[in-house]
């Protein structure tokens, strides 16, 4: 049973590398299909894509030129093998917790009811490159937020959800998730983390207002919506989701 991994990727030469080992390690227990979209890197993120995937044949390199991360995330699912049972996602700046594919995997396979599952993340700012972990010591923060890379879907919710709203620059993730409750899916939490979401100088995330602005555009949609449909309770997994959002900027200097 494969499990689909989508990894928009720009300008990634830094972090690309990392990011798929942490992928790999799993691959002896997980039949992987990486699917790394180039959004038109002016660095070296292609060739060390086309390096690993010459070397691991579950990783598979598509380009979508200056289209943006939803496009990518779009591109990506559009090129998953037909087989994958399960779809998650990855930032190709972030690591992927040791165990974390396995770990949701068999969450899913245990609760045929469960739809997808949303764990936390864990931020960080210095690197362990042998480790693929936190350095020893650096001060890290455990948030559970609309983080896709904490996230594995089954193929009809995203069937059925459509694809990702290119309009946004960053916050195609919060409007996804909306969405996902928008349709009345079984969303688990898992109480695990999914991800090491690394804190850098590049951060999308970095632009605050910008963080600000989408999040609330997407939840204004959402709102409209709901209303529309004469939905005017607040489910709660909406405060599990969100309620910490705001806190991605906290005690994180870069």
């Amino acid at each position: 049973m494969t499990v689909g991994v989508v990894m928009p990727a720009l300008n990634a030469g830094r972090f690309i590398e990392a990011a798929l080992l942490s992928l790999l390690r799993e691959r002896e227990e997980v039949a992987l299909d990486i699917i790394v979209v180039d959004d038109g890197s002016t660095d070296d993120t292609r060739a060390i894509t086309e390096r690993l995937a010459a070397a691991y044949p579950e990783v598979h390199l598509f380009r979508n030129p200056r289209k943006g991360i939803a496009a990518g995330r779009n591109t990506g699912i559009a090129h998953m093998r037909p087989d994958c049972r399960y779809v998650t996602f990855h930032d190709a700046d972030d690591i992927s917790y040791p165990g974390r594919i396995a770990r949701q995997r068999a969450l899913l396979d245990a609760d045929p009811a469960a739809d997808v599952i949303y764990g936390l993340v864990e931020m960080f700012t210095e690197f362990d490159a042998t480790r693929l972990a936190p350095a020893v010591g650096n001060p890290t923060k455990v948030l559970r937020g609309p983080y896709l890379q904490s996230s594995m879907y089954r193929p009809h919710v995203i069937r059925a959800v459509g694809a990702f709203d290119e309009s946004y620059r960053q916050g195609d993730d919060s409007d996804y998730v909306l969405r996902v409750i928008e349709h009345h899916f079984n969303l688990v939490l898992d109480d695990g983390i999914g991800a090491y979401y690394r804190r850098h100088d590049a951060n999308v995330t970095l632009n605050v207002a910008e963080v600000q602005r989408e999040y609330r555009l997407a939840s204004m949609k959402w709102a409209v919506r709901r209303r529309l449909k004469g939905e005017p309770e607040l489910p709660p997994i909406f405060a599990d989701l969100f309620h910490s959002r705001h806190d991605i900027e906290k005690g994180f200097a870069t």
